[in-house]
């Protein structure tokens, strides 16, 4: 018969505020000589809903669009396939969307997509804009700007103004007979390093949620779009696809990897 097991809690209280305390500091240390990365939370919220607004650039645009967002050395745009079935295409894409952990508010991103060093598909952030002060590598400093992310039980509202204050907003009506999504995993994978358009990168890791969250995806006639941003006459008037995740997104993030 094993002996009794000690139920006292005050020692191992205080062990282990001891113990877990200085690993945080031994890892803030080696943070800051450079030898590990940090890892830091990153949860996109189901309410509202993460909604990724997909636009197929005009391929009589596809040069002049390239000339516009004056990529880094060494990158190239590259088409990209969202949905299983369909053919890769240039695309402009706003992820509009609420998050808490190393930012938090509502954020929406102008991205399109780029091939890595080792010709992987990567997200391309060309354009960030917040509803609180937040932190990037481009900027440094996200400044607070006009963006709107409301759900009802209906509908979801969004307003953001890009960075020369012209607005984009949309009215996308919510309804169970919009069909589940199926996401290509090139598209997914893209998330793994996010660059920015002075060629920084995040480092993004992230679990069964981007899999098993279901994505909803919005018929033409389910939303209203008024688009006055810069990036319009790059882009087709109508999205290639309105895709809506009913869930919410957890990832770890490691930004400015290798910096």
């Amino acid at each position: 018969m094993l002996p009794p097991a000690s139920t006292a809690r005050g020692g191992r209280r205080l062990l282990k505020r001891i113990l877990y305390s200085q690993l945080f500091l031994r890892d803030a240390v080696l943070i800051l000589f450079g030898k590990a990365e940090p890892r830091l939370p990153f949860t996109v919220k189901a309410r509202p809903s993460s909604v990724y607004y997909n636009f197929a650039v005009k391929p009589e645009q596809a040069e002049a669009f390239e000339r516009y967002i004056t990529l880094p050395a060494g990158f190239r745009l590259a088409p990209m396939r969202c949905l299983t079935g369909e053919e890769p295409r240039l695309l402009l894409t706003l992820n509009v969307y609420e998050v808490t952990g190393i930012a938090v508010g509502i954020r929406a991103e102008w991205s399109t997509y780029i091939v890595d060093g080792e010709g992987i598909g990567r997200y391309m952030v060309l354009e960030a804009r917040s509803s609180e002060y937040s932190m990037d590598p481009v900027d440094i400093i996200t400044k607070k700007g006009r963006v709107e992310h409301v759900m009802s039980d209906t509908d979801l509202r969004t307003v953001v103004a890009s960075n020369d204050d012209r607005l984009f907003t949309c009215t996308l009506r919510m309804h169970d007979e919009q069909p589940l999504a199926t996401i290509a995993p090139e598209w997914m994978a893209a998330n793994d390093f996010i660059y920015w358009r002075n060629g920084f990168c995040d480092r993004t890791y992230y679990g069964e949620t981007m899999v098993t969250a279901p994505v909803r995806q919005a018929r033409p006639g389910d939303y209203d779009i008024d688009d006055a941003t810069h990036w319009a006459p790059f882009v087709e008037p109508q999205p290639l696809h309105v895709l809506r995740y009913e869930g919410p997104l957890h990832f770890m993030i490691t930004p400015w990897w290798g910096v």
